[in-house]
């Protein structure tokens, strides 16, 4: 297949390139610039990359800020378009900045779609557009719901967008919840999430190490809230799936019927990060917090509502595909979870 891919530089975009291409697949990726590019063509060999062609433009653009000629070069040659770029932050002063990459820059895509006449789009958008709720159902919530943050807010109408363009080509919406690093290697190129945890682990052992002695820290993490963390390759397996046999119009949950509690996972980052002195707090407890557990809370504070809220995701639609050619569903267990802790810790060794 030509497969056309936006966000094809981020954490999920490279990866979803390496399967394409090792399948033989041909990839046609939206860049900025060509260093991010250069970048991408190190992680595969010198034969896949005859399958991969960049196009210089930028996603908020009208026609992707394209030329005349890449257009007439795409027409009528992409199978289906993979639209993962997006603009991850959970701050809200940046509202209009994520707005326009997540909303606007969707609507170019779209059109881009519509323009070099596309069969099939694929929209990866998140789990969390539930705003909060704590059930999340494999269809589009109302605009008018209240959302956690602007990101997902942005999302929401994103996918409201993509549904509208379903008389004009296929479109599939597929969500995946908090994505980790690789279920084998732990391998991960990303800081958000589950990684913002273990960085504030990793320097409070830094700390320590420094000062001579480990002071007790509480985190602001209910310790039966769960977390809804998928491997990146399962994520992946899911969209190649999507890409063959996914139906026009419809919502898959990328979820993790079997996710980890935050106790868990702290757990495990604590023996793997070898630093122990770390527990979980509950709301209650913030009147009592010392001075720099106020201070650590407090670079946390933007994932509060996900580390304090457990969410149920209705994943029907992704079981169905899955079951009927055969993949199995996420299994994630306590030695996968210490993989892809593992391979955190591994990758900050490297860096050292």
């Amino acid at each position: 297949m030509n497969v056309f891919i936006t966000g094809a530089t981020g954490f999920l975009g490279t990866e979803l390139v390496k399967r394409l291409v090792n399948e033989g697949h041909n990839v046609y990726l939206l860049i900025r610039n060509r260093k991010k590019a250069n970048s991408l063509l190190e992680k595969i060999n010198f034969e896949q990359q005859k399958h991969v062609n960049f196009y210089e433009g930028e996603l908020t653009s009208e026609k992707l800020g394209l030329s005349s000629n890449d257009l007439i070069d795409l027409k009528n040659n992409i199978d289906i378009i993979f639209h993962t770029a997006a603009y991850l932050s959970f701050d809200d002063s940046l509202r209009d900045d994520i707005f326009n990459v997540n909303v606007e820059g969707t609507r170019q895509v779209l059109n881009f779609a519509q323009t070099i006449d596309c069969k099939k789009f694929i929209h990866v958008s998140t789990a969390y557009t539930l705003g909060n709720r704590t059930l999340g159902k494999e269809e589009l919530y109302p605009l008018d719901s209240e959302f956690i943050n602007a990101y997902e807010e942005s999302k929401c109408h994103a996918e409201h967008l993509v549904m509208s363009y379903g008389n004009y080509f296929d479109v599939t919406i597929m969500r995946p919840a908090i994505i980790v690093g690789d279920s084998k290697t732990g391998q991960a190129n990303t800081t958000f999430g589950l990684y913002g945890v273990l960085k504030t682990i990793q320097l409070l052992k830094r700390r320590a190490k420094k000062e001579g002695y480990e002071t007790d820290v509480r985190l602001l993490m209910n310790k039966a809230t769960v977390s809804n963390l998928v491997p990146v390759d399962y994520v992946i397996d899911s969209l190649v799936l999507g890409m063959y046999y996914s139906k026009t119009k419809t919502i898959y949950h990328i979820t993790n019927s079997q996710p980890p509690t935050n106790e868990l996972v702290v757990d495990v980052a604590k023996d793997v990060l070898e630093y122990q002195s770390i527990s979980l707090a509950s709301e209650s407890e913030i009147p009592s917090f010392t001075p720099l557990e106020a201070t650590i809370n407090k670079s946390l504070h933007m994932f509060k509502d996900y580390l304090n809220r457990t969410i149920q995701f209705d994943d029907e639609n992704m079981r169905e595909l899955l079951r009927y050619h055969s993949v199995s569903t996420l299994d994630m267990d306590e030695g996968m979870l210490y993989r892809i802790i593992s391979g955190f810790e591994n990758k900050n060794l490297v860096l050292k």
